[in-house]
C-alpha cells in the first residue's frame, strides 16, 4: 500500500494498531506526510538509495526526501479584550516538517520578552521529524496603550506562517462597550495577600504530537512559567514517572525537556508533562510515534 510506504511503519497489522488512539495517530501521520506533496523544499531523510513513492521523492542520486511544510492548525483569536488586572492567554498550534520554530512577537516585530510574558522558541532539532507544536503567550499585565498586537510565527525549512491577535485593554467590565462580544480569557482569581507575589504553574510550550525516525534522539519540550518556577515531571501512559532510574534511555533535563535516546517502536505512546509549584499544577500530553527511516 502507498500509505504504508509513506510512513514506513513496522507491524502495521499488529495488535497495537487496534487501539483507537494509535489508529488516529497513524491517520495524522499520513495526513502530515501528504501535505503539499511534491511542493516546497525537501529534506534528506537518509543516505540510502530509495525508490520514489507518493509523499517521498528521489533526488540527488536516489536519496529519499520528504516534502517540507508548515501550517497553523489552531490559530489564536483575532481579537481579545483584556480587563486591566486580569490575565490573557493566547494559544497557537503549528504543525510542520521538519519540526518548526515557533515564536511570539509584539507589535511590528519586537520579540515579546518582558517579565510578564512568556517567550516560546524551539529550533529544528532534526530534519526528519514531523511535529505539532502548542505554544501559549501569557499576558499578566495589561498595557497602558488602548490596544496591542501579538503575532504567532512558525518557520520550517525557509517557509513561514503567522497569525496575529489584537488585544484591547479596558479598565473594567463597564468599559467593554464595543468589545463585549470578545472573549475574556482566564479572568483574574482573588489571591490571598500573602501569596500576591506568587503565580500558579502554567505550561507554555509542548509538542502535541511528534513523528520521528526510530533510532533518533528525541527531545520533548515542556516549558512552564510560575513563581516559584514549577518543577517538571514526566509520566508514561501508566502514570509512572519516566526517568533514568527506570530506563537509562529516558532522562529529564533541569530545564524540563524529556530526552529519549535511540527511539524504539515500543516507545510509541503518550507522555505527560506535569508542571507543579506551591500554588497549582498544569499538565500537557505529547504523543510520540516512531517511524522507520526510508
Amino acid at each position: 500500500m502507498t500509505n504504508q510506504l509513506i510512513c514506513s511503519l513496522p507491524y502495521v497489522y499488529s495488535a497495537d494498531m487496534m487501539n483507537f488512539k494509535h489508529l488516529l495517530m497513524l491517520a495524522l501521520c499520513l495526513l502530515a506526510l501528504l501535505v503539499a506533496p511534491g511542493s516546497g523544499r525537501a529534506v534528506v531523510l537518509d543516505q540510502d538509495t530509495a525508490s520514489s513513492s507518493e509523499g517521498v521523492r528521489a533526488v540527488d542520486g536516489g536519496r529519499a526526501i520528504r516534502p517540507t511544510f508548515v501550517k497553523i492548525t489552531a490559530a489564536p483569536p483575532a481579537r481579545v479584550a483584556q480587563i486591566r488586572g486580569t490575565t490573557v492567554e493566547l494559544e497557537c498550534e503549528i504543525m510542520g516538517s521538519p519540526t518548526p520554530t515557533v515564536q511570539w512577537v509584539h507589535g511590528s516585530g519586537q520579540t515579546a520578552d518582558w517579565e510578564d510574558i512568556s517567550v516560546n522558541v524551539i529550533s529544528e532539532d532534526t530534519p526528519t521529524s514531523v511535529a505539532r507544536v502548542v505554544t501559549r503567550l501569557v499576558i499578566d499585565r495589561a498595557s497602558r496603550a488602548s490596544q496591542s498586537t501579538f503575532t504567532c510565527i512558525g518557520r520550517s525549512a525557509g517557509q513561514e506562517v503567522s497569525s496575529s491577535t489584537t488585544v484591547y485593554h479596558v479598565d473594567g467590565v463597564s468599559h467593554l462597550g464595543n468589545f463585549s462580544d470578545m472573549p475574556l480569557l482566564r479572568p483574574a482569581v482573588a489571591v490571598d495577600s500573602m501569596f500576591k507575589n506568587l503565580k500558579g504553574a502554567r505550561i507554555t510550550l509542548h509538542f502535541k504530537t511528534l513523528f520521528e525516525n526510530m533510532g533518533s534522539t528525541v527531545v520533548l519540550p515542556c516549558k512552564a512559567i510560575g513563581r516559584p518556577l514549577p518543577e517538571i515531571t514526566w509520566l508514561n501512559e501508566e502514570g509512572n514517572v519516566v526517568g533514568s532510574l527506570q530506563d537509562p534511555r529516558f532522562r529529564t533535563l533541569p530545564t524540563g525537556e524529556l530526552i529519549i535516546t535511540g527511539l524504539r517502536w515500543a516507545d510509541m505512546g503518550s507522555y505527560t508533562c506535569v508542571a507543579k509549584n506551591v500554588l497549582s499544577k498544569d499538565e500537557s500530553e505529547t504523543f510520540v510515534y516512531p517511524i522507520r527511516p526510508n
